[in-house]
């Protein structure tokens, strides 16, 4: 009995995670009140990385997660709710996706439209502002135009606001069931669409661009993230085994959960996801100021930023993998938070990259010196 509840609630792992007491070793373990001993997933140097740059760079709710993307295995998984060191931030559903969800988009594009990575769309701005109007309506012989690619690597909201027309709201419903949204999985809420919100064509458009009416879950947002990287999605698990007596009485084994893209479709998918990093909006906090990446492995993603009506402050999202040609772990860091000087999640993200990767986080990298610049400065005016 005890064995099956470990297996089947995701809600229950986390609560005795963030519970755990370490042992010497830095392996974290919690003592159930039959004496079973209930050891986790977690690598402890990938873990004590993460406790660092949660200390460093602190946020009112926060989250970052490790996972190996071929198993579910969580290497390491750390949180902030409300200022506290807590796991409850991911327990909640109603974090605004923002442009994670150009994913969907994209994915359904593939499908439905037949559209690649490489086909080429014109759009006009504004580029990061609600006017799904201009995007829909805008006229001329010399509009701008861009690759798929290159406008999800950039997150160029009009492209994927028209792109949300032509799908329509059933090819966006079907795909979004597809990927959990309005499912609630080992006992955790996942993310959902409130499709009923969307009437007409800017709405679509709204919908499309992540502006709108879709909301995530951090551990949803694993799954997407196992999605982009291996077209697979594996249970995420943080309990390795159990002991009672000296003897293993449960111990914990991957399991597949769905398949939810073809192969041509996730050879698509990764293209756009590895613009992001290679030239787009992640492309500064990956790179040093010559251009050198901060990694020795490719990186694919998809950021996402929108203030949260809700929580009243800005949400940051970034859910990537790595290397994208054959991809080892899957990384989502979010955050929502008002503070004046921050760092944004995809740096966090890098960061964990690093220690996975290289062992430790190396060098300095310019975010780093952007964030001792502008504190020093506001300091000399006064400012927090």
């Amino acid at each position: 009995m005890f064995s099956l509840l470990l297996l089947s609630d995701l809600n229950r792992d986390l609560w005795m995670l963030q519970n755990a007491r370490e042992d010497s070793s830095g392996n974290l373990y919690y003592v159930m009140q039959d004496g079973s001993v209930v050891y986790f997933t977690v690598d402890p140097h990938l873990q004590k990385t993460l406790n660092t740059l949660m200390a460093t760079y602190p946020k009112d709710i926060m989250g970052i997660l490790l996972m190996d993307a071929r198993s579910g295995r969580i290497l390491a998984i750390g949180g902030r709710f409300k200022g506290e060191r807590s796991l409850r931030s991911f327990k909640r559903s109603d974090y605004p996706a923002a442009s994670v969800f150009k994913l969907i988009t994209a994915i359904a594009a593939v499908d439905y439209l037949g559209m690649v990575a490489e086909d080429t769309l014109e759009f006009c701005g504004p580029l990061y502002r609600r006017r799904p109007r201009r995007w829909l309506n805008c006229r001329g012989d010399s509009l701008p135009k861009v690759s798929l690619a290159l406008a999800f690597g950039r997150s160029i909201n009009p492209v994927f606001g028209r792109i949300g027309v032509h799908l329509g709201r059933g090819a966006f419903e079907e795909v979004s069931e597809r990927l959990f949204f309005g499912d609630t999985l080992w006992g955790l809420a996942m993310g959902y669409v409130s499709f009923d919100s969307v009437r007409d064509d800017n709405g679509l458009a709204l919908l499309g661009s992540g502006f709108n009416y879709s909301y995530l879950n951090p551990v949803h947002a694993s799954l997407l993230a196992q999605v982009m990287a291996t077209g697979n999605v594996w249970k995420p698990y943080v309990v390795d085994r159990v002991e009672r007596g000296g003897e293993v009485t449960y111990r914990s084994s991957p399991e597949l959960v769905s398949s939810p893209l073809s192969g041509s479709t996730l050879r698509e998918i990764k293209q756009m996801a590895k613009a992001t990093v290679d030239s787009g909006t992640v492309y500064n906090l990956f790179h040093d100021r010559y251009g050198r990446p901060l990694l020795n492995v490719s990186v694919g993603g998809k950021t996402g930023t929108l203030r949260s009506k809700k929580y009243g402050a800005l949400t940051e999202w970034f859910v990537g993998f790595a290397p994208v040609e054959n991809p080892e772990v899957v990384i989502v860091v979010f955050s929502v938070d008002n503070t004046l000087i921050h760092i944004k999640t995809p740096y966090l993200a890098m960061r964990m990259l690093q220690a996975y990767f290289l062992g430790e986080m190396k060098g300095t990298p310019l975010s780093y010196k952007r964030y001792r610049k502008r504190k020093r400065t506001r300091r000399r005016k006064g400012g927090g």
